[in-house]
């Protein structure tokens, strides 16, 4: 049977639906790849042809809305093997760009690519991830269909269909769905506007409340990233929800105004859920706030200091600031202890540069400017006349910061007296050093 959802919160209802727990043996969630329009359109056009092919025990739900010819007609029912849930607000437009990363980050699922999540129930933490095409889907539906009419060898169904199993926490997954309720922005004319906010309020608080416990009992990287994410959908809704009833306003920073964009954001997201509430409780692990300091940190200096290192290296500036140069594909600094990359994409993604840990990035400059020694005799930059001189005073500073930012990554919890100290560092980076830096990134991107 196929389901078409219009608000990817609407997954909530269906797993609190008890009979679709009875009556589907298996269930497949399609998280489509927004750039793939080619499969988008195949959905489309055949989902009437896969909700029947997939009979009434194996459930189908894609987020990709039908023409507007048969929209209706399943809007009331009228076809036995297809539904259509929706909610009282339509879906953003650009519903793909706003939350599209946090579904794949929370099911585990690479950042391009289409995929069928499918598990045995909607309630299960046991999941699997399934690659798709417009070639394979029909054969995969056909294999998954089959089985539901006959259960047995279910891990060689999984072989079969190219599946992968892996975990999922259940109550970030929760908290993901309520939140994504209160994605379609509010028009400001709308009557029930205050009571929407209030709503709107009452769950941000109570899920900041859930995910901080479930980030109390983060043992690994993975989770804490989840969480993070989680952090910067609230802020989504924050701007566009609260926000609009001037309920919320984020406090800027020491020299807001000279961080890049993305920093902003990571700074956004960290003030909002950064109170005199959380600050007064010692019980907490402060691991992720100190991250948004080290994101923050580490932005920056990539966006000055990388490129700097980059131009000596003999990249042109500003025809390949902050990207990826195609005709210099390996440029690296041989520190003592690993080659740095300063010309990686990212992601497959030859647009997009891959960002330098921030003690990577550390050595490389102290071995370009002969601080520490390389691997490689007498090595030196291209062009040793292209590097500039970092105040001596903040490089003892970006190596306590990274410091504290890879144990704010790793297992040990970071306590409440740890979190002081990296914020007080990350305060002089902003009030003392910010300037240097944004001049630094303006040079480069003018020259």
């Amino acid at each position: 049977m196929g389901y078409i959802l219009n608000r990817f919160d609407k997954l909530s209802e269906l797993k609190k639906d008890p009979t679709v727990n009875e009556q589907f043996k298996l269930t497949g969630i399609i998280v489509h790849d927004p750039k793939d329009s080619r499969l988008k359109n195949h959905i489309r056009d055949y989902f009437l042809h896969f909700a029947k092919l997939t009979g009434k025990e194996f459930l189908l739900i894609t987020f990709i809305q039908p023409p507007q010819e048969y929209a209706d007609a399943l809007r009331r029912g009228e076809y036995e093997y297809a539904k259509m849930l929706v909610s009282d607000s339509t879906q953003p437009n650009n519903i793909d760009t706003i939350i599209n990363s946090m579904i794949r980050s929370h099911f585990s699922l690479p950042d391009r690519g289409s995929y069928m999540v499918l598990t045995k129930r909607l309630s299960n933490d046991e999941v699997h991830k399934i690659p798709i095409t417009t070639a394979s889907l029909p054969y995969q539906l056909m294999e998954l269909t089959s089985y539901c009419q006959n259960p047995y060898n279910f891990d060689g169904l999984l072989e079969r269909i190219n599946a992968e199993s892996f975990n999922i926490n259940e109550r970030l997954v929760d908290s993901l769905l309520k939140i994504l309720s209160l994605i379609t922005p509010i028009s400001e004319t709308d009557l029930n506007f205050n009571p929407q906010i209030d709503l709107a309020q009452r769950t941000i608080n109570e899920e900041k409340n859930r995910i901080l416990d479930a980030l109390k009992q983060a043992d690994d990287e993975d989770l804490t990233d989840k969480v993070l994410k989680l952090y910067e959908l609230i802020e989504y809704v924050y701007m566009n929800v609260l926000d609009r009833g001037n309920h919320m306003r984020r406090k800027g920073c020491i020299n807001y105004d000279m961080l890049d964009r993305k920093s902003k954001k990571f700074w956004n997201t960290y003030s909002l859920l950064y109170n005199s509430n959380i600050g007064n409780r010692h019980e907490l692990d402060y691991s992720a706030f100190i991250l948004f300091f080290g994101k923050i940190v580490e932005t920056e200096l990539n966006l000055s200091v990388c490129q700097m290192l980059r131009q000596s290296m003999g990249i042109d500036m500003p025809a390949f600031y902050n990207r990826y140069c195609g005709n210099r594909d390996w440029v690296k600094i041989p520190t003592a202890r690993q080659d740095v990359s300063l010309n990686r994409y990212s992601n497959n993604d030859r647009r997009k540069l891959e960002t330098v840990p921030l003690g990577n990035l550390l050595h490389a400059y102290m071995t370009a400017v002969g601080r520490e020694p390389s691997y490689i005799p007498k090595w030196s930059v291209n062009s040793p006349n292209s590097l500039r001189e970092i105040p001596e005073s903040f490089l003892n500073i970006w190596k306590k910061i990274s410091w504290v930012r890879n144990d704010a990554a790793h297992s040990n919890a970071v306590d409440k007296n740890r979190y002081q100290d990296a914020k007080r560092l990350f305060n002089e980076f902003l009030y003392e050093y910010i300037e240097y830096f944004y001049n630094m990134k303006e040079e480069l991107r003018r020259l």
